[in-house]
């Protein structure tokens, strides 16, 4: 397959001497994160009761997630159920 050799040009790989991932990566989170109210002064992003409410809301989609199962298990065993009678009918 190597019959003909195409010119590849040699890539520059420029290092930065001065670079440092960690805090490039806590700046862009600063930024990220940073709310500021309309006199440009820092306000926090918790506010008081978000934990319970993240954690009530979870809750919720938990219960609702095993209530869709429970219904879902009872559908299928009342199928397989079904299916087993007429078998037994039939016999």
């Amino acid at each position: 397959m190597g019959f003909f050799k195409l010119y590849k040009p040699k890539t520059y790989n420029y290092r930065y001497i001065y670079y440092d991932p960690k805090k490039e990566a806590q700046k862009e989170r600063e930024e990220r994160y940073a709310t500021k109210d309309e006199n440009g002064e820092q306000r926090p992003t918790i506010r008081r009761g978000t934990f319970r409410e993240e954690l009530d809301r979870r809750n919720k989609a938990y219960r609702d997630n095993v209530r869709q199962s429970n219904i879902r298990l009872i559908i299928i065993l009342g199928l397989l159920l079904l299916i087993a009678y007429y078998l037994v009918k039939l016999i």
